[in-house]
């Protein structure tokens, strides 16, 4: 795991060589990446040195792991990265061998992939703190402890708040408790 100033920057452009993209990297075309597993961040510094422009939406988060509390920075879209630019810049990005395909955007939903796009960049450096990785965890959805002394148990989520309450029935019974869990030791079904 990298430690947390080893981390790339969430942005690069190209045209400036900055951290900091301008009004006129917005109005490239996006394109939507799909990396190989927890190649997010190695494509990143590789799109950095290569003269890409790229946008990696990463959110600080706390996890556990051997019993220790560690702080890093996670991408918010496992697997995905932003680039901007034409064909040259796509084929650059797909000789890094990084790249596992890409997601099709026309030319219709560019102006909105742009827009929401540019909305999480600014609320990335606006309000880091308040951002939070969503494992998509909602009332209601099945699903399991993947950490813990309780791992392998299925449930119900209950709550979704900062910790999930995840309930866990016992059908022949007709009952259930519910017991609270931190978030990232619970994964959704």
């Amino acid at each position: 795991m990298l430690q947390l100033s080893q981390n790339p920057p969430a942005t690069f452009s190209a045209l400036t060589r900055a951290e900091n993209l301008g009004p006129d990297e917005w109005q490239l075309p996006w394109q939507v990446a799909y990396c190989k597993p927890r190649q997010e961040k190695a494509l990143a510094w590789e799109l950095h040195k290569l003269g890409v422009t790229y946008f990696l939406p990463m959110a600080l988060k706390e996890t556990s792991s051997g019993g220790r509390r560690r702080k890093n920075l996670y991408p918010l879209f496992a697997s995905y990265i932003f680039l901007a630019g034409d064909e040259t810049a796509r084929l650059t990005a797909l000789r890094t061998e990084r790249i596992v395909s890409f997601v099709p955007v026309d030319d219709a939903e560019q102006p909105r992939l742009q827009q929401e796009l540019q909305q999480l960049e600014l609320a990335l450096r606006c309000c880091p703190d308040s951002l939070e990785l969503s494992p998509r965890l909602i009332p209601g959805a099945r699903a399991v402890v993947i950490g813990g002394p309780l791992k392998g148990s299925e449930g119900t989520v209950v709550d979704a708040d900062r910790k999930h309450k995840l309930l866990l029935a016992i059908i022949a019974l007709g009952a259930g408790v519910t017991v609270e869990i931190h978030a990232d030791l619970v994964a959704p079904l």
